[in-house]
């Protein structure tokens, strides 16, 4: 090869090399990579109060640790895989909202932008506030509901769309007959357990009927209104007087020997409560759904007045079903989507359980009190719930009482 022939290829070369270098150079020049920058310090957790268990979706939760950021958006808190709403931060102190993250082994963890590794993990138990009982089939529908002192539920069911009798559950949830089917009756409305061990039912129309102690058979009618009357629900005072009230322009009282007298009230009642000498109860009226309340004497029934104005508080929603706690916490069961408000003495009310409201359907048509603060609830589609209030107890259910 001569000289000439070997000048062009040594100039190619030289060409690529120098390429080859700059682009080294740039790569280098662009990296991610800062040996001077540091890392914040990784947050650790200490404790979490409560100790050790917690109501999922409900609780408020505090994390004491260190190195947290007191910018409330660079921390994270992850119960497994979900993150946690956090209420308030501060570098040593982190307060939220427990997820909805139901387990007895969840993995509590603290991420820290700034921060490449994870806080240490904690295992903590969450609980769940609400969840199905009774084990019904898919073509068994709960209705009415009433318990006793020993804190059995007893409901009325359909089943295959046809009134089924009325079913009995321990508190564990275990399931027995009570009473068969009673002729004639699509759906029991209400039931309330009475003195004598009878279980007194009504259905939204004029009889109230009863099924013998112990069950075990039908309902027997125990007495019947005038043509037009229409009794949906029920409750005993504790003189043995039972209350009772549906679409009408009266609300009745029934002594023991089925002696009705009336009292005047213009308006929808679809559920009513006994307590502390006042008969409580949710209607509608002309101005729209409230919750009312009319002092129980010896004399009769005092003139109704307006507790708490439902319509009011929550406009597009309907009150379906009403009871109390043993210290005046008002419970309603309604066609919103969080399903039960509760309404304190003082008239400050909330919706505790709106972070369960997949389980709802299209509302709460009734509630009852068991023991050791589960309170139940059939939807309008029929699956019986148990809600776990904690710290709270059923105000007296008389009938059972006599």
């Amino acid at each position: 090869m001569s000289p000439l022939t070997r000048t062009p290829l040594f100039l190619l070369i030289a060409a690529l090399a120098s390429l080859l270098l700059s682009s080294c150079s740039e790569q280098a020049s662009s990296s991610l990579y800062d040996p001077s920058a540091t890392s914040k310090p990784q947050p650790t957790i200490t404790s979490v109060t409560p100790a050790g268990s917690a109501v999922a979706g409900m609780d408020t939760l505090i994390l004491q640790g260190t190195n947290y950021s007191s910018v409330q958006t660079e921390n994270t808190v992850f119960f497994n895989d979900k993150s946690a709403t956090l209420l308030s931060v501060t570098p040593m102190q982190i307060t939220l909202r427990a997820p909805l993250e139901i387990g007895d082994s969840i993995a509590i963890r603290v991420a820290v932008s700034g921060s490449i590794p994870f806080s240490n993990t904690i295992l903590y138990t969450l609980e769940a506030a609400v969840v199905t009982f009774g084990d019904l089939s898919k073509t068994e529908l709960s209705t009415s509901l009433a318990t006793d002192t020993a804190g059995n539920l007893y409901a009325g069911h359909t089943s295959s769309g046809v009134e089924g009798g009325i079913l009995k559950f321990t508190s564990a949830g275990i399931r027995s007959i009570y009473a068969l089917a009673t002729s004639g009756v699509p759906v029991w409305t209400s039931l309330k357990m009475g003195p004598g061990g009878y279980l007194y039912a009504a259905r939204n129309s004029r009889l109230i009927a009863r099924f013998p102690p112990g069950g075990g058979t039908s309902a027997e009618t125990w007495l019947t209104f005038p043509v037009g009357t229409f009794i949906s629900d029920i409750d005993f005072d504790q003189t043995g007087n039972l209350w009772g009230g549906g679409n009408n322009t009266k609300i009745y009282r029934i002594e023991p020997n089925a002696t009705i007298t009336s009292y005047t009230f213009v308006g929808n009642v679809r559920s009513l409560r006994v307590f502390n000498d006042y008969l409580y109860f949710a209607a509608r009226t002309a101005d729209g759904e409230k919750i009312w309340r009319a002092q129980i004497s010896p004399s009769g029934l005092g003139t109704p007045e307006v507790y708490f104005d439902f319509s009011l508080a929550y406009p597009t929603c309907t009150p379906r079903a009403i009871t109390l706690s043993s210290d005046g916490v008002l419970y309603i069961g309604t066609d919103a989507p969080y399903g039960i408000v509760v309404v304190d003495p003082a008239k400050a009310y909330i919706a505790p359980f709106e972070a369960y409201e997949a389980m709802f359907g299209t509302g709460l048509s009734y509630l009852a009190w068991g023991s050791s603060g589960s309170l139940y609830a059939s939807t309008v589609e029929g699956i019986l719930l148990e809600f776990r209030v904690r710290g709270q107890q059923s105000a007296p259910y008389y009938g059972s009482t006599l």
